[in-house]
């Protein structure tokens, strides 16, 4: 899950941002979620009280506290979130030098600019590798999650298929992973009681099936009869109108 802020004390403006944000998030497949913050003491607060966001889109100027004191109280607690200013005013470099931000859009926005900063701050976020944990004969193992292509469930132990065709697994149950997986950045199916599904890796689907592209090679998981539907228009809302569904 992309956790994402927005700190601006024009209302009508954070829910332009806003509705923007979630359109670029649908257009990628990204799964996230946004908060709404009106002034920079308040998204301050929310960081003190142990929230953290991989991205901020926040104004300079504010009433209480301002975008700059926010930026460099944030980077006391937290290192490494990103922050794209949203301003009218673009004659704080120095004091934006000092809070390192990612990127500077100007006031009224540019909606191409702003789809290219959105989608290389998201790149910057998944170039840090998120992990799938899990314990075997006493040892700890990690996997990327982007590499798992399906957990597949039989006989209490869960099998950990990588993109590779490679294989791991553990003593365990497939819906305590899915639990586990619900707030990751991917987007995880549980189209059967055996299947767990990365939708990054599902190219074609129909009523019945899902084919998932996995060691390079193009391999069909069964739908259960009860979630066909279910499974559909899950997808379908995933992709935002993309070709995956076959009738």
């Amino acid at each position: 899950m992309l956790k994402i802020a927005i700190c601006d004390d024009d209302l009508k403006f954070t829910g332009e941002l806003e509705t923007l944000v979630m359109k670029e998030c649908q257009r990628s497949s990204t799964r996230c979620e946004t908060d709404v913050f009106s002034d920079g003491k308040n998204l301050l607060e929310s960081f003190q009280q142990g929230a953290h966001y991989q991205l901020i889109f926040i104004d300079i100027e504010m009433a209480h506290l301002d975008g700059i004191t926010t930026a460099r109280k944030i980077r006391e607690i937290d290192r490494t979130t990103l922050l794209i200013y949203v301003s009218s005013y673009d004659t704080y470099l120095k004091e934006l030098f000092e809070v390192e931000p990612f990127r500077f859009l100007s006031k009224p926005l540019n909606q191409g600019l702003f789809a290219r900063y959105f989608k290389e701050a998201c790149k910057r976020i998944n170039e840090t590798d998120v992990f799938y944990q899990f314990t075997f004969n006493k040892q700890i193992h990690k996997v990327p999650v982007k590499d798992i292509a399906y957990f597949e469930s039989a006989n209490r132990i869960v099998y950990v298929n990588l993109k590779d065709g490679s294989s791991e697994h553990f003593y365990g149950k497939l819906a305590n992973v899915e639990n586990e997986l619900a707030q990751s950045r991917q987007y995880f199916l549980r189209i059967h009681q055996s299947f767990l599904v990365n939708y990054d890796y599902i190219t074609k689907m129909n009523f019945f099936n899902v084919i998932i592209d996995y060691a390079g090679t193009q391999i069909e998981l069964k739908i259960s009869e009860d979630l066909q539907k279910e499974i559909r228009n899950q997808i379908c809302k995933i992709a935002g109108g993309k070709a995956v569904v076959e009738e």
